[in-house]
């Protein structure tokens, strides 16, 4: 309690000490009674270098053509193999805001194979969770190629039918889950792309097996949202 009275008093005569001081100061420097007061310097009418404001370059905003569009369209002609079998692949798809969405896939072996289905269809969903954080953190620096790339990290789950080699469309079916990137060769959300993904199937009749494919796809924008 002592300690602390010895504080305030101390700093109330501080206080007190300084205040007559900045009244002098001030009474020093202001001008005697009847006399104008100094005009301030003229100022210089040299200006200051103007600073040149470059430009973004096209596509550095970390965005890269994704939000020209809401929805995000995409189609894409492929190689799938099957546990060693091949088959040739159709696939349908389209995102919002280049993250949520959906998928339809037909995949055909010609007649072929000789265990795995020889025609299949697909339908799901698929996300890709990446893009939105890192555009809300401002991760995208560049370059561009590598922030489409990583964005385009997907996750996709749905349900499939097939036909089997002896057998009818649907005797085969089950549920599918999987992940997959993309490549943009053009370095801009629309255009071309090289995907691949894995996944792997849970046969409710049949038997489960692994999926790899190779596609090359073609991402547009469409239903944009800006003004006319």
């Amino acid at each position: 309690m002592k300690r602390w009275l010895r504080s305030l008093l101390a700093l109330g005569f501080g206080s007190a000490t300084l205040l007559p001081a900045s009244v002098v100061c001030a009474a020093d420097q202001a001008p005697p009674a009847g006399q104008a007061p100094a005009a301030p310097p003229p100022a210089s009418h040299a200006q200051a270098p103007a600073r040149h404001v470059h430009a973004p370059l096209p596509g550095g905003d970390g965005v890269y053509g994704r939000f020209d569009g809401s929805l995000t369209l995409g189609a894409s002609l492929g190689a799938e193999l099957e546990d060693g079998e091949p088959r040739g692949a159709v696939k349908v798809s389209a995102h919002y805001l280049w993250t949520a969405g959906v998928y339809a896939r037909y995949s055909d072996a010609f007649g072929r194979n000789d265990e795995r289905p020889v025609r299949v269809v697909s339908l799901g969903i698929d996300a890709r969770p990446v893009f939105l954080p890192r555009f809300a953190r401002d991760l995208e620096h560049g370059p561009a190629l590598l922030d489409l790339t990583l964005d385009s990290l997907s996750l996709n789950a749905g349900a499939y039918f097939a036909q089997p080699v002896r057998g009818a469309f649907g005797d085969e079916r089950g549920f599918e889950a999987g992940v997959g990137f993309g490549v943009p060769l053009l370095a801009q959300a629309q255009g071309l792309w090289l995907e691949a993904r894995a996944e792997r199937r849970f046969a409710d009749r049949g038997a489960n097996a692994w999926l790899f494919t190779l596609s090359l796809a073609y991402h547009a924008l469409a239903w944009s949202t800006e003004a006319e």
